[in-house]
C-alpha cells in the first residue's frame, strides 16, 4: 500500500507521523510534570495551626465518618477514604483492610485536639489531626491517633491516612 504512494504524498505522510509523535511526547510531559508537581509545588513551608474553624470541623466529620464506616464494618468506604498512595504501597483491598485499621469491641469516634495545616499548591491542603479516639456511648478514652487529612479543593475530595506520632511532631510552627 505504501509502495503505492508518490514521493510527495510519502513526504506529507511521514511529516503527519512525526507531528503525532511530537504532539503525544508534549502532552505526555506536560500531564507528567502537572501530576509530578500536584504535591512538590508547596505553598507552605510549614505546618501551621488550623485557625479558621470551618475548616476544623470539616477535616473531625471527615475523621467522624471514617469512624462510622469502621464501626459498621463498611470497608468499602473505608478504603476509598484512604490515601491511595498507601492503599497501593501496602495492596490493602476489602479482605486485608483490617490490618491497617483498629476496630474497637465498642461503637467509637474520634476527638480532635491539635490540628496543623499546610497548602500543598494547586488547591490541596494537607491537614495533620491529633486527639483521641473514644467511646461513643461509654465515654472512654482510648488511645491518641494521628492522621493526615489531605483536602483536594478543586474536586472537593479527601484522603485520609494514619500517621506516627513522630511525623506529627506534636506541635504546629505558627
Amino acid at each position: 500500500m505504501l509502495d503505492k504512494l508518490t514521493e510527495d504524498q510519502r513526504k506529507v505522510l511521514l511529516i503527519w507521523f512525526f507531528l503525532l509523535i511530537f504532539l503525544i511526547g508534549a502532552v505526555s510531559l506536560f500531564s507528567y510534570r502537572r501530576i509530578k508537581s500536584k504535591f512538590h509545588n508547596e505553598v507552605d513551608k510549614q505546618y501551621n495551626i488550623v485557625t479558621d474553624y470551618s475548616r476544623y470541623y470539616t477535616v473531625l466529620n471527615i475523621l467522624d465518618k471514617y469512624y462510622t464506616y469502621i464501626n459498621n464494618s463498611n470497608y468499602e468506604d473505608v478504603l476509598k477514604m484512604l490515601d491511595k498512595d498507601f492503599v497501593n504501597e501496602n495492596h490493602i483491598d476489602t479482605h486485608t483492610i483490617t490490618n491497617y485499621i483498629k476496630k474497637y469491641d465498642i461503637r467509637t469516634t474520634y476527638k480532635g485536639s491539635l490540628m496543623c495545616s499546610k497548602r500543598l499548591g494547586n488547591g490541596y491542603t494537607s491537614y495533620y489531626v491529633s486527639g483521641n479516639v473514644i467511646g461513643v456511648n461509654k465515654y472512654k478514652e482510648y488511645e491518641d491517633q494521628y492522621y493526615e487529612v489531605v483536602l483536594n479543593e478543586n474536586e472537593m475530595t479527601f484522603t485520609v491516612k494514619s500517621i506516627d506520632s513522630n511525623q506529627f511532631g506534636g506541635e504546629c510552627h505558627a
